[in-house]
């Protein structure tokens, strides 16, 4: 039994694969030169399979999206009139949404800073940088929150943010 387990982790993956391809069977996705064991293993799946097919919905399903949430008040914004503080207060919520979304690629980077004098806290910094690159970002919604607010929602699908990410690396 303790030769079985590791025999059986080694060559799930590789059953389970012929599960995603959807076309191919477990004896088609076999390696050339595969043992007794493994064969006897495609063999069973195959069967399984034969009797109560894979649900459609494990074959594929969309990579999700990765969102950004942004607020803007409006009163705080610079302008002459009421529309101008609401399409700017749109504005700075769309910049907070894209921090957002470049803080989940990217990351964050944290810098703090503590001075002490006689074992007594003097002064505390907390610095945090983000920087990086977003292309592609969707506007999902724009919603008035209350009388003086707005929140932006924007969205990345996992295939743009892998593009910005090779992107970065320079691998495009």
């Amino acid at each position: 039994m303790p030769l079985l387990r590791p025999f059986l982790l080694m060559t799930l993956p590789l059953v389970l694969s012929a599960c995603a391809t959807g076309h191919r069977s477990a004896m088609q996705s076999l390696p050339p030169g595969a043992d007794a064991a493994t064969t006897q293993l495609a063999e069973v799946k195959d069967a399984l399979d034969a009797v109560s097919p894979p649900p459609m919905a494990m074959a594929r399903t969309p990579a999700p999206m990765i969102k950004g949430m942004g607020f803007g008040q409006i009163a705080g914004q610079p302008g002459k009139t009421q529309n101008e503080k609401r399409l700017m207060a749109i504005r700075a919520a769309r910049m907070e949404a894209l921090r957002d979304l470049t803080e989940q690629v990217h990351g964050i980077r944290i810098d703090s800073e503590t001075l002490l004098r006689d074992a007594v806290i003097k002064d505390d910094r907390l610095y945090g940088v983000v920087e990086g690159t977003i292309r592609g970002a969707r506007t999902v919604r724009i919603t008035p929150k209350d009388a003086d607010a707005y929140e932006v929602e924007l969205a990345l699908d996992r295939d743009t943010v892998g593009y910005i990410l090779r992107a970065v690396k320079g691998g495009l």
